[in-house]
């Protein structure tokens, strides 16, 4: 997987961070666009948090369906996307600066706090809308995949913490500043405000700094400090259930849903947390496997028996066979020459033939036997041309006496012919 944070500028260099398949950091660079890893299979976008805005909204329960599908890319006409639209920028009206048509928004339904809920209108339903630049995404997007790279998912560096509170010490180009996550939001602001921030929140705060500032953070914080560097951060982002790629932005189903399969295989073959459903896999793998060769061991073993088996009849029965190959052909064969010495007749011998083909005649009442121009006589074979095709039967009409096809008598039409045949049976 390769996650990437999305500078600010199309031309600026960027940070990214290279995972293994087991969630493993390879190496975490900036470099150019043109620079940058490719052939992943997943490529991660985290838009920073200046880039995104964070609005907690009340909304009838009635439109809430209209603005989450709205992002769906099954629901892309236009009129469905423009109500959604209308209705948001009323909602929206006193905490945008800008008109909603140059934004990209997302939405999701969050749970709040249960002191918060009693305040809550019941025919309203509190719901999460994050937004960001459409010109901005639109250029970053545009210059990464002139490089190459098409993005698959876009995340947020940081979001709404409903659980617990999170601040977070950054190493920015015009010193340090903060990030705080909570309920209510996320906030940055500078070392200054630091005090006034922290003495308004009503419970515990976990701090995450940088490696680069922990000689600044050390003395504001007594403890409850946890080291985190960007590119752990960046990792974490990955995993946000928040999604930007949706809509005009996201890639389509034939492309789309097979990155969340690979992704889902690639949980299930490196994440702990199936470690024991892939154990029992792997053991009902194996038992099916064992369970195969013991029955194919089985077959095989009365196949064998049988071939031997076969094989001692027709030494028995032909004490001159002293090597035997196809035990059929040849007991067929040894038949054949016993009959020619002993003289005794073949059912394939002509006689025979007539005599089948009278039992034939019995059987089939719509045979005219007066209809027959000519009889011919091959080896285990009796043909009788008729005078015209008209006069024969059909394969499918004869039928068959069951004493003459368990004798090994066969019988078919082909044009003015039909053939009585013979196959010797041992």
């Amino acid at each position: 997987m390769l996650v990437l944070s999305l500078p600010h500028s199309p031309k600026s260099e960027v940070f990214f961070v290279q995972t293994s398949a087991k969630a493993m950091v390879t190496q975490s660079l900036q470099a150019p666009m043109s620079l940058l890893p490719q052939g992943e299979d997943e490529v991660v976008g985290v838009l920073p948090w200046q880039r995104v805005s964070w609005h907690l909204i009340q909304v009838p329960h009635d439109a809430v369906k209209l603005l989450l599908s709205a992002q769906n890319n099954f629901l892309n006409a236009s009129s469905y996307k423009s109500k959604a639209e209308q209705l948001l920028q009323g909602l929206l009206e006193e905490q945008l600066l800008d008109d909603l048509s140059a934004l990209h928004w997302i939405g999701g339904k969050v749970l709040t706090a249960s002191s918060e809920d009693a305040s809550l209108n019941t025919a309203q339903a509190p719901l999460w809308v994050a937004c960001c630049d459409k010109a901005w995404l639109q250029g970053v997007l545009s210059a990464l995949e002139e490089h190459g790279l098409s993005v698959h998912r876009l995340v947020p560096e940081f979001e709404p913490s409903m659980q617990s509170v999170h601040l977070y010490a950054l190493d920015a180009p015009m010193g340090l500043e903060f990030v705080l996550t909570q309920s209510t939001g996320v906030m940055g602001f500078p070392r200054l405000a630091l005090s006034a921030f922290t003495a308004a929140l009503s419970q515990p705060f976990q701090v995450h700094f940088e490696p680069s500032v922990s000689d600044q953070v050390s003395p504001l914080f007594e403890g409850g400090t946890q080291l985190q560097t960007r590119a752990q951060r960046l990792i974490e982002a990955s995993q946000s259930s928040w999604d930007f790629a949706r809509g005009e932005w996201g890639q389509s189903a034939f492309r789309r849903y097979p990155k969340l399969v690979q992704k889902a295989w690639r949980q299930f073959l490196n994440h702990k947390d199936w470690q024991l459903a892939r154990l029992g896999l792997a053991l009902l793998v194996l038992l099916n496997v064992l369970g195969l060769n013991a029955w194919t061991w089985h077959e095989q073993a009365n196949l064998n028996a049988k071939k031997d088996e076969l094989s001692t009849i027709l030494k028995t029965t032909f004490s001159e066979v002293q090597v035997v190959v196809d035990p059929l052909a040849q007991m067929r064969r040894g038949l054949e020459a016993l009959k020619q010495k002993t003289a005794t007749p073949s059912r394939a011998d002509f006689e025979h033939l007539l005599s089948a083909f009278s039992t034939l005649s019995a059987a089939n009442p719509a045979l005219d036997l007066a209809q027959i121009q000519q009889l011919r006589f091959n080896a285990n074979e009796l043909i009788l041309v008729w005078k015209s095709q008209a006069s024969s039967i059909p394969s499918a009409s004869l039928k068959m006496p069951a004493d003459l096809k368990a004798q090994g008598y066969e019988v078919f039409s082909q044009g003015a012919q039909t053939h009585l045949r013979w196959s010797a049976q041992p």
